[in-house]
């Protein structure tokens, strides 16, 4: 013989816990997205491209200012600088990739010299950065 209150079916508390799972997983996502939603601190104007691709995985970000300043990550460093960091990341990480994002107005020779002390470094996957 049951009860009445079992016959009812009156819900008389609900679980949280799956709302908290799901709104802390939200807070994780957002916090890790949030970094790379304006991943350029420095502002160049990008070369236009037909077919701009994004990558799929979280990059470095080298950056070449129309005035000849690098930026890697959005804070300034000289060549020496950039060449050491570019070494040390390689040594953490053998498969870390490279953004770099010149200013269209750049010399051309400018952006390889960065490129050749970016791979002298041992960073083997490098993107240039563009606008669709």
């Amino acid at each position: 013989m049951t009860t009445d209150n079992e016959e009812d079916g009156v819900v008389t508390g609900i679980n949280v816990t799956p709302l908290v799972d799901i709104t802390l997983v939200l807070l994780i996502i957002f916090m890790v997205t949030a970094h790379f939603v304006n991943d350029l601190g420095v502002k160049v104007q990008l070369p236009k491209a037909a077919a701009a691709e994004s990558a799929p995985t979280p990059a470095l970000t080298v950056t070449l200012a129309k005035n000849g300043d690098i930026h890697l990550m959005a804070q300034r460093v000289d060549i020496n600088g950039l060449k050491a960091n570019m070494a040390r990341e390689a040594a953490l990480n053998p498969g870390v990739r490279v953004v770099v994002a010149a200013d269209e107005s750049l010399v051309y020779k400018n952006v390889i010299k960065i490129l050749d002390v970016i791979k002298g470094a041992g960073v083997t996957r490098v993107a240039l950065s563009s606008e669709k």
